[in-house]
């Protein structure tokens, strides 16, 4: 039981740190939370569904995130950048109106019903270890997931870019006094935010589905991550992923009935300890 529990944890939790992750990422350089992100989400399982019918799942897994790239990027370029002098909560709402309309747009192309994805044959099928038999596929999605966070640490501690994006998240006025261009590093994010929302997308059509809801699902899970993690820390917003996803899954094994309040509760017991979130990220304004 403990070990599908931790494995069933580890997958969602894949997901979830792929999107928290770009969440938190954008907030640390423009201080905005993109309540569209869940819509970015949404439209890279969409896309995923229609590639791979197509041309296939790696295909689509390839495809997905780079067309979601162009998205972020006209984010940045049409929306972010032109409304950076701003309220915060104006951008916000921004975002989250765009991103209604984008999901509506989904459904109103795709229909209202839920529409399965196949995982590849090379994915399909079970493995035995240690007397647990699991999923090939969600194997690969806990590969994926777990890759993501040692890429995002590889880059953030040991390329000019990713050090400037610390810089800019940790410290936006004495950064942008030592002259790092905080807009290029913007449209970088943005555009590496929506690709990952890409990716999260497509993975998540074998695994749960595609549905006009999911937009709306994710993004709430995200915002309970960024805030447990502490707004703007990518090392917290990890962490909050995995707790969350732990938490999830124990919730919806032992008590079912009380699921749905599971990640409240872990909201309101870390920031009754932790005010500021796991990573002591910055308080929202």
């Amino acid at each position: 039981m403990i070990p599908l529990l931790i494995a069933n944890s580890l997958a969602l939790a894949s997901l979830l740190i792929m999107m928290s992750s770009g969440l938190a990422l954008i907030y640390g350089l423009r201080d905005v939370i993109n309540f569209g992100h869940g819509a970015l989400y949404m439209l890279g399982a969409y896309l995923g569904y229609s590639i791979a019918h197509v041309a296939g799942f790696w295909v689509a897994l390839v495809a997905s995130p780079i067309l979601l790239a162009l998205v972020g990027a006209a984010l940045e370029n049409l929306v972010l950048r032109p409304l950076q002098r701003r309220s915060h909560i104006e951008v916000a709402l921004v975002t989250l109106g765009l991103g209604i309309i984008l999901g509506q747009v989904l459904i109103f192309f795709y229909g209202g019903e839920a529409r399965t994805v196949d995982a590849p044959l090379s994915l399909a099928g079970s493995v035995t270890a240690f007397g647990l038999t699991y999923p090939i596929y969600r194997l690969f999605l806990i590969g994926v997931g777990l890759s993501s966070c040692a890429l995002l640490a590889i880059w953030l501690n040991f390329s000019t870019s990713g050090l400037h994006v610390r810089a800019v998240s940790q410290e936006p006025s004495v950064a942008r006094m030592m002259g790092i261009d905080a807009d290029r590093l913007s449209l970088l994010v943005t555009s590496l935010s929506a690709a990952l929302a890409g990716v999260a997308g497509v993975l998540a059509g074998p695994y749960l589905s595609v549905d006009p809801g999911m937009d709306v699902t994710m993004i709430v899970s995200c915002l309970i991550i960024v805030v447990i993690g502490g707004t703007g820390s990518i090392p917290g917003a990890i962490v909050a992923a995995l707790l969350y996803g732990f938490v999830q899954v124990a919730g919806s094994v032992f008590l079912p009935d009380l699921a749905a309040l599971a990640p409240y509760a872990l909201l309101m017991a870390v920031l009754l300890v932790a005010p500021r979130g796991i990573g002591r990220g910055r308080v929202l304004d």
